[in-house]
C-alpha cells in the first residue's frame, strides 16, 4: 500500500513546482535559443517548463536537430506552439 502511495506522488514528474522555488519568474529574458531540439518528451518538459515560468518571453529561436525527419517535424512543432500561442517561435 505504500509503494502505491510513493508511485501517486511520483505520477509522470508532472507536478507543479513551487512558485517560489523556480527563479524564472523574475528573469527578464525576452528571446530563448535552443539548438538541437528533438522533440522529446522530455525536452518538451522542458519547454513547458520555461515557456511557463518566463513571463517576459517574447521569442524562442528553435534549432531543430537533424535527425527530425520531416513527418515528425509537423508533431514537434504544433506541439511547441500549442504552450504558448502568444509567444513567436522560429524554427531553425
Amino acid at each position: 500500500e505504500e509503494e502505491e502511495e510513493e508511485e501517486e506522488e511520483d505520477g509522470d514528474g508532472d507536478e507543479e513546482e513551487d512558485d517560489t522555488s523556480c527563479c524564472l519568474w523574475t528573469c527578464q529574458v525576452k528571446v530563448l535559443e535552443i539548438s538541437g531540439y528533438r522533440g522529446t518528451w522530455r525536452e518538451l518538459k522542458q519547454m513547458r517548463h520555461f515557456l511557463g515560468k518566463l513571463k517576459y518571453l517574447e521569442t524562442v529561436n528553435i534549432g531543430l536537430h537533424q535527425q527530425v525527419k520531416s513527418f515528425s517535424y509537423l508533431r514537434v512543432t504544433s506541439d511547441l506552439k500549442k504552450l504558448r500561442p502568444s509567444c513567436q517561435m522560429h524554427f531553425l
